[in-house]
């Protein structure tokens, strides 16, 4: 093992991606019955409750490509989640927004979040979980992603 591989922070960092893929992996789980993947619930979080945004301005702020938007919109509209509508700014590039069934099926996935997550943290004192928050939010923002 390397020096680098060895030391703390490296290890931070490997706690990282095996959490991010961990988390991934419940609520895959979670979604299970919903009828949505991940990527659509991400989308459907930007959208919540009645915001309109483009494929664009949704990519910018997910951190990934127009494309990959693009198909997870599309995803929704074909389920009946989303409606599209002209957006005045950009012809070419309609604004989304989440429909009332849309908005009415992530509130239950929200509301279902809010008790898996409650019950995920109940063990972890309060200023551990603020710790961990301000030491993320620092990575973050040293990333440019903040």
């Amino acid at each position: 093992m390397s020096k680098a591989a060895g030391s703390e922070t490296y290890q931070i960092i490997w706690l990282i991606r095996r959490l991010f893929r961990a988390l991934a992996q419940r609520s895959n789980e979670h979604l299970e019955g919903c009828g949505i993947s991940v990527a659509d619930r991400a989308v459907m979080e930007f959208l919540y409750p009645d915001k309109e945004l483009s494929v664009p301005d949704i990519a910018e702020q997910y951190k990934v490509s127009r494309q990959h938007v693009q198909v997870t919109v599309n995803s929704l509209l074909e389920k009946g989640l989303a409606v599209t509508r002209e957006n005045p700014r950009h012809k070419r590039s309609p604004l989304i927004e989440l429909d009332s069934k849309g908005r009415k099926l992530f509130a239950a996935v929200l509301k279902r979040d809010e008790a898996a997550i409650r019950a995920l943290f109940s063990d972890i004192p309060k200023r551990s979980v603020q710790t961990t928050r301000q030491t993320l939010q620092s990575l973050l923002n040293e990333l440019g992603g903040g």
